[in-house]
């Protein structure tokens, strides 16, 4: 979770301590070249991705010792814990699916695009 907001790395933090499903996140920051990878493959639908700021988390159930894409009650379950530490703390996080209606991983911090820009506060670090 290196380079992330501070608000949503701490909310993904208390989520798993609360969550009735281990969960990992498997995209936090990601670089322009990965972004590219993921529209070129549709796996994801812009070039203007909130991951690329820091201000972005795929959260991906792990069970039985592997991620499951396919285990819709366990993102219910992410989905709880995130949405209970959301309410709790009135961190401006939202659920992608909640959003769009697709991209269950999906969780992004609103308002901040303009005041937190990881590629700018550690530029030889996130390109």
């Amino acid at each position: 979770m290196v380079g992330l907001h501070p608000d949503i790395a701490f909310a993904v933090e208390r989520a798993i301590s609360i969550s009735n499903v281990d969960f990992g996140v498997l995209d936090g920051v990601r670089s322009m070249d990965r972004q590219r990878h993921l529209v070129s493959q549709g796996k994801s639908k812009t070039y203007n991705s909130y991951h690329l700021y820091g201000l972005a988390v795929d959260l991906v159930p792990f069970i039985n010792g592997r991620y499951r894409w396919d285990d819709e009650g366990a993102f219910a379950l992410i989905e709880e814990a995130m949405k209970e530490v959301i309410a709790e703390y009135a961190l401006p996080i939202e659920w992608g699916y909640d959003k769009w209606g697709w991209d269950m991983p999906h969780w992004q911090m609103t308002g901040y695009r303009n005041r937190y820009d990881i590629r700018k506060i550690d530029p030889r670090r996130f390109k």
